[in-house]
Parts: C-alpha cells; sequence; structure tokens
C-alpha cells in the first residue's frame, strides 16, 4: 500500500500545480475530492504483492491545456498478463481534466486483447488538447488515441493485419490533426531502413516524410522532435540526429 500512497500524493503535487483554469470558488477543490475518490475507491481490492514492479503506476502529463494522467495495476504471471487474480482485476484508467471537467476512460481491454503486460509509458497530446495519445510499451508498441470531445478510444494502426501500430508520436505544434510517427516495426525497408512518417487524422493519409538509412539505431529508443520547417529524430542518448524538412 505504501505505493499507492506514493502514487497519490505524487499525483495530489501534480494537480496542485498543474494550473487548471476554475470558473467557481470550490471547482478546484471538486476536482482534487474527485481524483482522490477515484484512487480511493480503485485501492480498496489491490493486493500489492501480485501486481507488477515493472511497469510505472503512475504517469503524468501537463501541457497543451489538458492536465492527464494515467493509473495502472497490473496482475502479470510468467510473463502473461492476467485479468484477475484471487477476485481482483487488473486495470489502466485515463483521466484528464480539460474545461474543468475530469473524464476517464478505461483502456484496460487493450492490454488484455494484445498480452501488453508492460502497460502505458508514455502520454503526449495535441496543440489544443483535442487528442491525448498513450503508447504502450511492448516488442512491437501499440499507441490509442483519445478523443478528448467524445471520450472514445481506438488503436492507431500503421498495418493492422500485421498488428503493426504507429509509435513515438509528436503533434505539429500548429495542427492538432497531424502528427509525425515512427511505423513500430524496428525494420521496414529493404537495406534494413526506417521511415518517418507523417498522418492526418480527419483524412487518415499517411506520408513518407524521409529515410533513415542507419540500420543500428533502434527506432523503439529514439523520439520526434519539431522545429520551425524541420522534424528530427533524435536517439535518446542525442549521439545520432535525423533532420527531414516538410
Amino acid at each position: 500500500m505504501k505505493k499507492f500512497f506514493v502514487s497519490f500524493l505524487i499525483l495530489t503535487l501534480f494537480l496542485s500545480g498543474c494550473g487548471i483554469k476554475t470558473s467557481e470558488n470550490n471547482s478546484s477543490k471538486l476536482q482534487t475530492t474527485q481524483v482522490s475518490d477515484i484512487l480511493k475507491n480503485n485501492s480498496e481490492n489491490i493486493v500489492m504483492p501480485h501486481i507488477s514492479q515493472h511497469i510505472p503506476q503512475l504517469i503524468t502529463y501537463n501541457g497543451n491545456h489538458v492536465s492527464a494522467w494515467v493509473i495502472q495495476f497490473l496482475f502479470v504471471e510468467n510473463g502473461d498478463l492476467k485479468e484477475s487474480y484471487d477476485g481482483d482485476k487488473s486495470y489502466i484508467k485515463l483521466s484528464y481534466a480539460k474545461n474543468n471537467t475530469i473524464k476517464t476512460v478505461d483502456l484496460i481491454s487493450y492490454a488484455l486483447k494484445y498480452d501488453l503486460f508492460n502497460g502505458i509509458d508514455y502520454i503526449t497530446a495535441s496543440a489544443s488538447g483535442k487528442y491525448i495519445v498513450l503508447e504502450f510499451s511492448s516488442d512491437v508498441p501499440i499507441s490509442i488515441i483519445v478523443d478528448t470531445d467524445t471520450n472514445k478510444s481506438s488503436i492507431l494502426w500503421y498495418d493492422e493485419s500485421k498488428k503493426e501500430s504507429m509509435m513515438k508520436i509528436s503533434f505539429n505544434p500548429s495542427d492538432d490533426d497531424e502528427f509525425a510517427f515512427l511505423p513500430s516495426a524496428e525494420i521496414k525497408g529493404p537495406n534494413g531502413s526506417h521511415y518517418l512518417k507523417l498522418y492526418e487524422i480527419k483524412t487518415h493519409k499517411i506520408n513518407t516524410v524521409g529515410e533513415i538509412s542507419d540500420k543500428n539505431i533502434s527506432m523503439q529508443n529514439s523520439m520526434i522532435q519539431w522545429g520551425k520547417n524541420t522534424i528530427n529524430v533524435i536517439s535518446l542518448d542525442k549521439s545520432k540526429i535525423f533532420n527531414f524538412t516538410y
């Protein structure tokens, strides 16, 4: 239970400093109380010794007009995700605060269907906070997009027939409906090349920005950054940087 209370303390500090605007005197207190109640209710049946200790139980994001957090407790046995253990259930819940309202999306069904026992390890949002994207960590990562206007979620497939999703998603800073991504398959080209691509949400159109010919760089250990007229793919240790114009 110690880890739960540490997570609760972190989330309380996160919410108190995230700068959510309120229109009523008691709105901020109400939001904190709502989150506290959610955490309290979700913790009542947790049996901590059987929870996977290899995933972050609390992930937070604050930016682009939205504050979001994921709370996840997953039962794992012999490398497989279990739906429940001894009457308690695994769960992954995204909550986000936008326009003085807290909404929650249950994402456990995705993890169970594709055995994503490592859980979520990354959150980002579009320029105005319309979309939130979460990446499940896996040998072949799977990304989920949540529309904050409708509170609906779906998988961002690159090739659904091969169960290849989009990963390392980075939104265009000036356009909610466009983001750069890398296909979740490590090697795509005939010579071991990787490709940086753009996706338009409204049209579902995919365009290739450029090729990364260095087959020794791990795409899962890279990040995407937007510049004024460029998009960069950077290794996490910053030893390799690939620049593309768009």
